[in-house]
């Protein structure tokens, strides 16, 4: 099995993590609370998804956290809850911090949509 990227032969940039990417990502703003058990942050912590995969999100969050931080991640929309930690170092914006999170189990679903399939290319 070949399991090159067929992206490098289009002349397209590919991050290193999007080639180890389990599940296939989805940019979309979702509002999200996150419930938070940890010495010196609010309990709820408003926040909203930059993008989203089953396995997870990226969040745009007004608070850092460490890597491996654990909290509850609420869906406004639907009132689902599902457990997740922090999967690296969060990045700083003018937005407040990109916040990369791993669901503690897959939750395919979770975020109401229908992911393209993996072969899908937007056209030109």
């Amino acid at each position: 099995m070949n399991r090159e990227n067929p992206a490098k032969h289009e002349g397209a940039q590919v991050a290193p993590h999007d080639e180890r990417r389990r599940t296939q990502r989805v940019m979309l703003r979702v509002a999200v609370k996150l419930h938070v058990s940890i010495p010196g942050k609010p309990e709820t912590i408003e926040a909203h998804t930059a993008d989203v995969n089953d396995n997870g999100a990226l969040l745009t969050c007004p608070e850092n956290f460490e890597p491996n931080s654990r909290f509850i991640l609420e869906h406004n929309g639907s009132r689902q809850r599902i457990g997740c930690r922090v999967t690296r170092t969060p990045n700083a914006t003018h937005n407040g911090f990109l916040v990369p999170v791993e669901f503690d189990t897959a939750a395919p679903g979770f975020w109401h949509i229908a992911f393209p399939p993996t072969d899908w290319k937007a056209s030109k």
